[in-house]
């Protein structure tokens, strides 16, 4: 083993390739002795006097992982490893301090860790820090004070700074979603503890212990249970987590696909039966696979639906297309890539069409093309990963994918990508109109997407700043419009400054009207607002607006109307006005325009409204003697009147319905006061607040819809 291991030594220090790099982590992992820590000792100090490369920073920090012992050339190492990897804003002296690289007490092990869970860290990721208990939303990094600020989550917690030692020891970070507050409302009845372990599996950033998972489970959404109550509550969630096996003494060469208990089991079955040349399904292997996809439970088909998916693509070529029918009709709202509205369904829902490999993925979308129409489709094209595109976007026509976009409304940066790079093969003008940089602004501006998705979206922000013909296509797509041009570079948040300076100059290259707007003192009024945007997003500052779920998806129709409707029109009228002729007294012109200021304005505001909008089930809301965001408050006046109002977000006031924002002046001053607590009303005299009470049931659901 020992002259295995100093070949395997030599060898990447002769050349660092990949199967070099794996083959050494491999031997480690399976050695992780001090023995095996004197033996790298030699790579590590030949690696000591040059700069590392990405890979090989990254092949120190796995080998930190498996637990060797810190050698002085290995530290030596992992420290140049740590400052390569993170980002220039947080590579300063006090967040290096934080990860412990530097102290001899810390094992590489756990300063690995550290580094794990610091470049999981992102403005708005969900956090919980075992050691207090607490959980929060995270703001940027402080880099200079070495500390994490870190607001409410689900109306749990408060505004602190919490250092980023405590953070980077045993933190928790979640990506953010719409199902990551059942982790921690604590209703009557909380979300089930399987379903809690699903939610946790899916988000997670970071890797995550049992004892973890259930403290996180105790002080979130199980607060409320006695220690009893609890242990019945998890102790159930661990047992409908268990994966079914195979029986014991089970011999799978006498066994059929069919006979299959467990998807596992059926999966390995299969696999054997395709080595074998298996024909296909006989009629009674046909009924019981269709029993046992009907069968298949809701949680176990969320849970594994990578392995569905497989398991699925598998089937497809020995399966009728009759049964075929059957067995996809029995997943669709039980799978999770088969969702029953592909239009309200979240993004992440379909990751797993980007995870499956290429040949099975290829079956699946043959095998869909089969039994589904092409409504559904292409409603669910409009959000699957670019890799899944490509394979089934030869199965949905144009027509299709342009009559759910009308429907639906909205892409994304891999759907902009598909419809780029196959531009030649469909051949559709209506379909390549969707290339334009107002969509390309908006994708780039929203927020990060699920992990399967980074990889479009970053190609999309590469082409945008490097690619020839693609700015070319944007340019022509702005109706010789630079005004226009300059609104949405303006708008454009995704960009840096040197970016940003880089584009224009690139535009303008290829646009002799947008060279001419931008040296008409319209280029420094763009690199002003990046400016402006970038100095604001160095302060570590996050302050949540709450609302109603009701008006959070009126002011998203209001943003989605916006892009989708309005703007188009007044792009139709701007060229309906331009082509009258003289702008000088052209009215129409002129009233499109400022339809076009508006639109531009009002789009801004919403969008940066929404990115801090946190919505409020109102039903959920706990209700004692303290004024909160969702009670029924009474008030006695100055002169001795008595008033009642609805305590409620910033976007749900409403004076004819005594709907109170908690944004004006009376409700900033009613909010967290008690029962019997003075204070001074939007008139400046005094108040008192007599009782504070649940909103009536109709009301919530009114909310809450």
């Amino acid at each position: 083993m020992a002259v295995n291991m100093e070949d395997l030594i030599l060898a990447v220090i002769d050349n660092v390739r990949p199967e070099n790099l794996a083959a050494l982590q491999a031997a480690v992992a399976a050695n992780a002795n001090d023995d095996c820590a004197e033996q790298l000792e030699m790579l590590w100090e030949e690696w000591e006097n040059r700069k590392l490369s990405a890979p090989e920073a990254k092949f120190i920090m796995d080998i930190a992982k498996c637990g060797i012992p810190g050698k002085p050339f290995f530290r030596k190492s992992l420290i140049n490893a740590v400052k390569l990897l993170l980002p220039p804003y947080i590579a300063q002296a006090p967040v290096v301090k934080a990860t412990g690289v530097r102290d001899e007490k810390q094992t590489p092990a756990e300063i690995a860790g550290k580094i794990e869970r610091l470049l999981a860290l992102r403005s708005g990721s969900i956090v919980y820090l075992p050691g207090s208990r607490r959980w929060g939303v995270a703001g940027t990094i402080d880099a200079m004070n070495a500390s994490l600020p870190m607001m409410p989550f689900a109306q749990v917690g408060s505004n602190a700074a919490v250092p980023l030692e405590i953070v980077l020891k045993d933190a928790v970070v979640l990506a953010s979603g719409p199902d990551v507050s059942r982790l921690v409302v604590a209703a009557t009845v909380p979300v089930s503890a399987a379903l809690f372990r699903l939610t946790v599996e899916k988000r997670r950033q970071t890797p995550i212990s049992e004892e973890q998972l259930k403290s996180m489970a105790r002080n979130g959404c199980a607060r409320k249970l006695d220690d009893a109550a609890f242990e019945r509550y998890w102790s159930i969630g661990v047992a409908q987590s268990k994966n079914d096996s195979p029986a014991a003494g089970a011999k799978p060469a006498s066994r059929r696909a069919c006979d299959g208990r467990s998807l596992k089991e059926i999966q390995l079955l299969m696999l054997q039966e395709l080595e074998q040349k298996a024909p296909e399904f006989a009629g009674d292997e046909i009924s019981a696979l269709c029993a046992f996809f009907e069968k298949l439970p809701v949680a176990t088909a969320q849970r594994d639906s990578k392995l569905v998916a497989e398991v699925l693509a598998m089937i497809i070529d020995r399966t009728p297309e009759k049964s075929l029918q059957t067995i996809f009709n029995a997943l669709v709202g039980k799978a999770a890539f088969f969702p029953q509205d592909p239009a309200a369904a979240p993004l992440a829902t379909f990751a797993v069409w980007g995870e499956i490999a290429s040949k099975l993925l290829d079956k699946l979308s043959a095998g869909a093309a089969k039994v589904f129409p092409p409504e559904y489709l292409a409603a669910c094209a409009l959000k699957m990963p670019l890799k899944a595109l490509n394979c089934i976007g030869p199965h949905i026509s144009n027509e299709a994918i342009c009559s759910s976009l009308t429907s639906h409304r909205g892409c994304g940066a891999d759907l902009l990508l598909w419809i780029w790079k196959n531009r030649k093969k469909r051949r559709d003008e209506k379909l390549l109109s969707l290339v334009n940089l107002d969509n390309v602004s908006r994708i780039l501006s929203s927020e990060e997407p699920p992990k399967a998705y980074l990889a479009a979206r970053r190609e999309l922000h590469s082409m945008l700043l490097d690619n020839w013909d693609f700015q070319s296509h944007l340019i022509s797509m702005l109706d010789d419009d630079p005004v226009m041009f300059g609104s949405i570079l303006q708008g454009a948040l995704f960009l840096n400054a040197g970016e940003r300076q880089s584009l224009m100059v690139k535009l303008a290259r290829q646009s002799k009207e947008i060279q001419e707007y931008l040296e008409s003192g319209a280029g420094k009024k763009i690199l002003d607002a990046g400016t402006a945007h970038n100095e604001s997003n160095d302060a570590p500052v996050f302050e949540a607006t709450y609302t109603s779920v009701k008006s959070h998806q009126a002011l998203i129709k209001e943003l989605d109307d916006i892009i989708n409707i309005h703007v188009p029109e007044n792009r139709e009228a701007l060229k309906t006005a331009r082509a009258h002729g003289d702008f000088r007294e052209n009215s129409e012109f002129d009233a499109a325009k400022e339809r076009r200021n508006y639109l531009s304005r009002r789009r801004g505001e919403l969008e940066r409204e929404l990115a801090n909008i946190q919505p409020v089930l109102m039903g959920q809301v706990e209700v004692t003697d303290t004024a909160v965001i969702g009670s029924v408050v009474k008030v006695a006046m100055d002169d001795g009147r008595e008033e009642t109002y609805y305590l409620l977000g910033a976007w749900d006031g409403n004076p004819e319905r005594r709907f109170l924002s908690y944004r004006t002046r009376l409700g900033k001053a009613l909010l967290n006061c008690k029962v019997g607590d003075s204070f001074t009303g939007a008139d400046g005299k005094p108040c008192k607040l007599l009782s504070v009470a649940k909103l009536p049931a109709e009301l919530i659901a009114e909310l809450d819809a």
